[in-house]
């Protein structure tokens, strides 16, 4: 078994994971907030972070071999770290899903009180013209 030397040093690893994880946070914190302003911003600077992942200096495989090349302390503080910056991500898929059926919610709702959502008393659609959706029911 070869021993090779990380991409990185321990500092600038956690410095790569730290803004990872501060941009996810970001994300998270908005989502929770429901702060539609800064959104955008949060879910740009998230999909960049992420993709840093995959520009990282020979891919995802290397960063997880270079962090298990530290000696024990410091192998605990970046995996944490990446574990916590994992779970905030899984956190804000269920936020974004979430978020998502609310919408939908509210918009089946804003519909149902449209006065175009009900049949007149002949059985009509009110505001087209003559239509008759059926006279079965």
């Amino acid at each position: 078994m070869s021993v090779t030397a990380p991409s990185m040093s321990f500092d600038g690893l956690h410095s790569f994971l730290q803004k990872i994880d501060a941009a996810v946070r970001d994300l998270r914190t908005a989502l929770e907030a429901n702060d539609m302003d800064r959104l955008p911003n949060a879910l740009e600077l998230t999909n960049s972070a992420l993709e840093s992942i995959n520009g990282y200096p020979g891919g995802v495989e290397k960063l997880r071999a270079d962090i298990n090349e530290f000696p024990e302390g410091q192998k605990e503080r970046l995996l944490s770290l990446l574990n916590e910056t994992s779970t905030n991500h899984q956190i804000n898929g269920d936020l974004i899903r979430l978020a998502m059926q609310r919408s939908a919610a509210m918009q089946s709702f804003i519909a149902q009180q449209a006065p175009g959502a009900t049949y007149g008393s002949d059985g009509g659609v009110p505001g087209s013209v003559g239509g008759v959706l059926s006279r079965k029911v």
